[in-house]
């Protein structure tokens, strides 16, 4: 028989999880800070990158007591005995999307089975949220949809299911389009590359403003 503590630790993740759901927008904080309360963690890190050295050195894990390390060249995960970190992957359509990691266990020394258990249901619920914010932010994209279109004879629900299986691929052909478009237009390639470089100089300042919130949540 189930004790009563696990009872209540069930509802708690059935509450946790559906809070995830209960919105299709994805905020990355939001998610961390709903993860760490529910699992009584210091700390959790959601990443919704898709790096493939990621995806190898987790193969076959999908969740697991350790932490992912990740750097511009290599990518490990490193196992813990101690039981103070663990990490579950997110997938989308059985892909590889991301991961969702935890560390400091609050009030006891190290985190249980059952947390980690926790952890990988909690990590589903936030990989059905990536997707729908995946769809809804295409769905409203005029552009996107024009361009997709334009590039592939497929469906809207083919390429829907593209945009989640490979969005670096959909990248690339929002960024062809995008050139096309300004040449027809009759912009030259000194303006192009101005506007260019603004996608290059927002992209900086986000990264910027991202690196300053890890760094607050870390100190």
């Amino acid at each position: 028989m189930k004790s009563s503590e696990h009872r209540r630790e069930e509802r708690e993740t059935r509450t946790a999880g559906s809070t995830v759901l209960q919105s299709a927008i994805f905020v990355p904080e939001e998610a961390e800070l709903l993860v760490a309360e529910a699992l009584g963690a210091k700390q959790c890190i959601v990443s919704t990158s898709a790096d493939e050295r990621i995806a190898e050195v987790c193969a076959g894990h999908v969740a697991s007591f350790g932490e992912i390390h990740a750097s511009a060249k290599t990518a490990i995960v490193e196992y813990c005995e101690s039981r103070h970190r663990m990490f579950s992957v997110l997938t989308l359509r059985g892909k590889f999307a991301g991961f969702v990691q935890v560390s400091g266990p609050q009030g006891r020394p190290q985190f249980t089975n059952h947390d980690l258990n926790v952890l990988r249901i909690l990590s589903i619920f936030i990989g059905k949220v990536v997707e729908a914010d995946r769809l809804q932010k295409l769905s409203v994209s005029p552009f996107a949809q024009i361009a997709l279109r334009q590039s592939t004879d497929q469906t809207i629900g083919d390429i829907v299911t593209q945009s989640i299986e490979n969005p670096g691929q959909v990248s690339k052909i929002l960024a062809k389009s995008f050139y096309r478009e300004m040449t027809r237009a009759g912009f030259d390639f000194s303006q192009i590359i101005g506007a260019a470089t603004e996608i290059i100089s927002e992209l900086a300042d986000n990264v910027r403003k991202h690196s300053d919130r890890q760094r607050r949540r870390g100190g």
